[in-house]
């Protein structure tokens, strides 16, 4: 379900950096029919805090704060990197809960994890803390981010972000550890790129897209090296400091099977 935002803005932002992170709060609060509206109108005060989006349960509906590319106030240092949704709900809360009295507020967050992921990028996988406080790129909890991160526990153990994951398209499980797989395999062509430019319909096309997934980059695995290939391709080249052309050339085949994944 595409989702009708409801522009609320806060003035409690700062300048954004490159977004690796989704992180998925909970309000502690607000949990009445209303509760994203209220917590909105809450940010638009002179409080020091503020989220990308507040989410309840009137389904398909969420309330926009601070747009994506800015910090909004809400996870001190990871801010400048971070993409935030606040829950109408308390961490306390079991799975049962969840899922079973607040189902339309999970789905506002899954379709709100694949609008984001989309747009910037970001693989639909659940981050470790360690990967959450590194380099990780992926959806994490509030808590992974440890005491640099304000030191909070929400959404809490009983968050159902495994089934969240399978309603937005992403993975269920863990990111993989940070290591490569050893070697890659030969490729049978010397090049690839873009749909106008050369060998986009490759064979090897398609085993490039299918590892690109694996490490957990959103990308249509469809032996098609289109726009979408294109720019998973110059996004991975630049993390992994190679030359950013878009092209999948000798370096660029190979890292995606040796570089570690972050």
């Amino acid at each position: 379900m595409t989702l009708t935002r409801v522009w609320t803005p806060s003035p409690n932002n700062s300048s954004g950096g490159t977004k690796r992170l989704l992180v998925v709060h909970t309000m502690e609060g607000f949990t009445g029919p209303n509760g994203a509206y209220d917590c909105a109108v809450y940010f638009k005060g002179n409080v020091g805090a503020s989220s990308q989006v507040c989410i309840d349960q009137n389904r398909g509906k969420v309330w926009e704060c601070v747009a994506r590319n800015r910090g909004a106030w809400t996870q001190c240092n990871f801010n400048s990197v971070s993409v935030s949704a606040e829950l109408s709900g308390y961490a306390s809360w079991s799975s049962s809960k969840w899922l079973n009295e607040r189902e339309p507020t999970l789905r506002n967050l899954a379709d709100w994890l694949a609008e984001e992921s989309k747009a910037l990028g970001i693989p639909l996988v659940k981050l470790t803390a360690s990967q959450a406080q590194s380099s990780g790129r992926g959806v994490c909890y509030h808590s992974d981010l440890g005491s640099a991160g304000c030191g909070h526990g929400d959404p809490g153990a009983g968050f159902p972000i495994s089934q969240v994951l399978s309603w937005a398209g992403g993975s269920t499980s863990t990111a993989p550890p940070p290591g490569g797989s050893g070697s890659a395999p030969a490729m049978t062509c010397d090049y690839f790129g873009p749909a106008n430019g050369h060998n986009y319909q490759h064979p090897d096309v398609r085993k490039w897209q299918q590892k690109m997934s694996d490490r957990g980059w959103s990308l249509a695995v469809d032996q098609w090296y289109g726009s979408g290939s294109e720019k998973v391709c110059r996004q991975f080249q630049g993390e992994k400091g190679l030359a950013v052309d878009g092209l999948v050339g000798p370096a660029t085949w190979s890292a995606t099977w040796t570089a570690p994944v972050t």
